[in-house]
């Protein structure tokens, strides 16, 4: 008996897995047609530098290079000599103490309060039929005033004689407060203000990672009879975290370069407790004139501030589901 071999059948998948897209044109077009791609690439790649080569330049001239010099003039002292006194000094500080302490209080408090509120409004700004176009503008709208403006509006509201506040309180039979001339008060009046500073700024974010989200998730979700708070912790909120990474990110480094409410509500006091880390620096750089302790300072701020910034790309980057 003879047998007999049929031919092998070559599938269109089988062709395109020995002949990957785009070989059979490069080998039609030969050494020539090769070389030209690869010119090709690296016209883009040098276009693509060149594009980031302005802004590298910024970067590199007001924030890497004046951090350099700080840290380099942290270890030196008025006469030029290499010591570790200004790091020494930190450890015996009872004020950079006090304010190491109420900057970890403040970042601990308005960061998630920003974050809390600024969702809240921004699911509100969503079911919101009438009126959700002013609803919006009045969302946004402490966010564009100045920093110093809203400082300057609030504490009208905390005068203890002829405040808003107080005169709130009196009114209903209670004693006014010195909102901020009180040291249990002072810190938590000013975290108020900047949260509600912030929180209309973030809830643009919000809004926009909302209205991207597929509505049939949502239709499929009431058809099955799924509770609004269970599709939002099970759903929405998910999809939110690299949102909030953003934001909880941004909202840190904010309340780590918060200068201008302490210097217009409080200027620290009363007894340091509501002084800040940046505005400790402007203190001793610029009141005291002992440079290269605030270098010091200013470095020390620059580390917290970016182990704070990996715990949190940390522990929220495991909960991002999509990028």
């Amino acid at each position: 008996m003879t047998t007999t071999t049929e031919p092998a059948v070559t599938t269109s998948q089988e062709r395109q897995s020995r002949n990957p897209p785009g070989t059979e044109a490069t080998k039609a077009m030969g050494g020539p047609g090769a070389q030209a791609l690869r010119r090709r690439r690296r016209a883009d790649a040098l276009f693509s530098y060149a594009a980031l080569t302005p802004a590298f330049i910024i970067l590199l001239g007001f924030t890497v290079l004046p951090f350099l010099l700080s840290a380099w003039r942290s270890v030196r002292n008025p006469a030029g000599e290499f010591t570790s006194a200004n790091y020494e000094r930190m450890l015996n500080d009872g004020v950079f103490h006090q304010v190491i302490s109420n900057q970890l209080v403040y970042t601990a408090v308005t960061v998630p309060a920003t974050i809390a509120i600024s969702l809240f409004l921004a699911v509100l700004g969503t079911k919101v039929v009438r009126g959700r176009s002013l609803a919006r503008v009045s969302f946004l709208a402490p966010a564009v005033l100045p920093i110093v403006a809203a400082g300057t509006i609030w504490v009208y509201f905390y005068q203890p004689n002829f405040g808003v506040l107080n005169g709130i309180a009196r009114a209903i039979g209670l004693s006014g407060v010195n909102w901020l001339g009180t040291s249990d008060t002072a810190l938590g009046a000013m975290m108020v203000v900047a949260v509600w500073q912030q929180a209309g700024l973030f809830v643009i974010f919000y809004l926009a990672a909302l209205l991207t989200q597929d509505p049939q998730l949502r239709e499929a979700a009431r058809v099955e009879g799924t509770r609004a708070w269970t599709f939002f912790r099970r759903v929405t909120w998910p999809l939110l975290m690299p949102t909030t990474l953003f934001i909880g990110v941004i909202a840190t480094a904010n309340s780590f370069k918060q200068v201008d409410l302490v210097f217009v509500m409080t200027q620290g006091g009363p007894s340091d407790s509501t002084n800040l880390m940046l505005y400790y620096v402007w203190q001793t750089a610029f009141g005291q004139f002992r440079q290269e302790y605030s270098a010091a300072i200013t470095v020390m701020l620059v580390i917290i501030l970016l182990l704070i910034a990996i715990a949190q790309i940390r522990l929220l980057d495991k909960r991002i589901h999509y990028r």
